[in-house]
């Protein structure tokens, strides 16, 4: 796995839109290729809501995502193989599963990645 290849969370994005971290804008502006999983789409969007983000604002962030990363679906493997091999909660679990099954460096602000192999938790 290489830094090429990485795999933002929701986490990592909301940082990168509420400019809260220099590192994640580093890692966008600078990245061949980042994974994000479809259903941080759903966290992002959440998120953005309950912050009372203006509809107009939500949907350039989700175009911007769907834009500059790929978007990774669930598939039953996916979810099978967390289920299997992962004891972090559920959506963080499948998250990454996703960045392992895409051979890609997880980037997360959630303390929760700590100590996992191919994370990047940033501080």
């Amino acid at each position: 796995m290489t830094e090429s290849s990485l795999f933002f969370d929701s986490s990592a994005w909301l940082a990168y839109f509420l400019e809260s971290s220099i590192e994640i804008r580093e890692f966008v502006e600078n990245s061949n290729l980042i994974f994000t999983s479809a259903i941080s789409l759903f966290e992002i969007k959440r998120k953005l809501k309950k912050l009372k983000f203006e509809d107009l604002k939500i949907q350039e962030v989700m175009s911007f995502i769907k834009t500059n990363s790929v978007l990774i679906d669930l598939t039953s493997e996916i979810c099978e193989f967390a289920a299997d091999n992962y004891d972090l909660a559920t959506v963080d679990s499948l998250i990454y599963a996703s960045a392992i099954n895409n051979s890609s460096l997880l980037i997360t602000l959630d303390k929760d990645f700590k100590n996992l192999d191919f994370v990047k938790v940033i501080e």
